[in-house]
């Protein structure tokens, strides 16, 4: 059963709502682990990377090549390339000089990368889809773990191992606590991965979080104690982001084939007071907002059923 709670404390967890939703969108604006002024160098290719080879009018040429361990690519006519450690762009152009020789008519090269697999993550322990990832930029802890499908409910953020690939430069294996990362809002802050390096999230005894994943701003674990119904685990979370669906939220609890999945409204309880839209959660709960299609429109429906849930809790307090 919900924890009963005064009017007081409804009111006060209604306008921290509110607040938390007067945020959310300039929150939501900056994508995950960026922050503003970054700026990325150009990609450098290297070995095991896919790279797809269009020329123009030459078929014997275009297609896919993986780069080899000498760093090179092997092309019809062409003959060797090197490419490890260079550019896209330095590519084309050199494959474009090269071409010029004994085709005139200089047809037109385009170059992308298909695969990063010089840029491998290895991911594992207590994620859903343990395995290996590749990155064009190089992830956090948490990146890679989202990656993954995300922790699972016995997941223990807070030792989370980073064993380096490369142990130049004195390099060695270091405990990370991610879920104090995400809890003070400073996830974008964990040191990034190295290509090679292996993220290991050991399992937890007991779960004691709520996880919360999909359309809110601060994705990740809740500690139970704080997000004791939905309302106030997404409010933890940072609240929804502009383009949350609020009418089909699931709840998934329980392990493995045992689990259960619970679909909530909670537009519902915003816009009518509906306590079923409002269910408590229990410790390894994890939480699905999806996404709508339709953005801003979202936000505003979001807030107009906010303002309707302060009637309603009016309606119900003066009864």
């Amino acid at each position: 059963m919900p924890p009963v709670r005064t009017r007081f404390g409804v009111m006060a967890v209604l306008l921290s709502l509110l607040a938390v939703l007067g945020v959310a969108m300039p929150a939501a604006a900056q994508s995950p682990g960026i922050t503003a002024g970054d700026e990325t160098a150009p990609y450098e290719v290297g070995e095991g990377d896919i790279l797809r080879i269009d020329v123009v009018g030459r078929r014997d040429m275009s297609g896919s090549y993986t780069v080899g361990p000498d760093g090179s690519i092997l092309i019809p006519v062409v003959g060797s390339v090197q490419v490890e450690g260079r550019t896209v762009e330095q590519i084309r152009s050199d494959l474009s000089r090269r071409i010029s020789l004994f085709d005139r008519t200089n047809p037109q090269v385009t170059i992308g990368v298909a695969e990063y697999r010089s840029r491998k993550i290895f991911v594992l322990g207590a994620v859903l889809l343990p395995g290996i990832y590749a990155f064009a930029d190089m992830p956090n802890a948490w990146d890679a773990i989202a990656e993954a499908g995300g922790p699972l409910e016995d997941a223990d953020l807070t030792k989370v191992e980073v064993i380096p690939g490369d142990t130049t430069g004195g390099r060695t294996t270091e405990t990370v606590d991610v879920a104090a990362a995400i809890r003070e809002s400073r996830a974008n802050q964990l040191p990034r991965l190295r290509p090679g390096d292996t993220i290991r999230i050991p399992r937890g005894a007991v779960s004691t979080t709520v996880l919360l994943m999909g359309a809110v701003v601060r994705p990740g674990p809740v500690p139970v104690d704080q997000a004791h119904d939905l309302v106030s685990a997404i409010a933890r979370a940072g609240g929804p982001t502009t383009d949350a669906k609020l009418s089909q939220i699931d709840i998934v609890r329980g392990r493995s084939a045992n689990h259960t999945k619970l679909r909530v409204n909670l537009k519902a309880y915003f816009d009518g007071a509906d306590v079923t839209g409002n269910p408590a959660l229990e410790s390894g709960d994890t939480v699905f907002v999806p996404r709508s299609s339709r953005g801003i429109t979202g936000f505003i429906g979001a807030v107009g059923g906010a303002v309707g849930l302060v009637s309603s809790i009016v309606l119900l307090i003066t009864r």
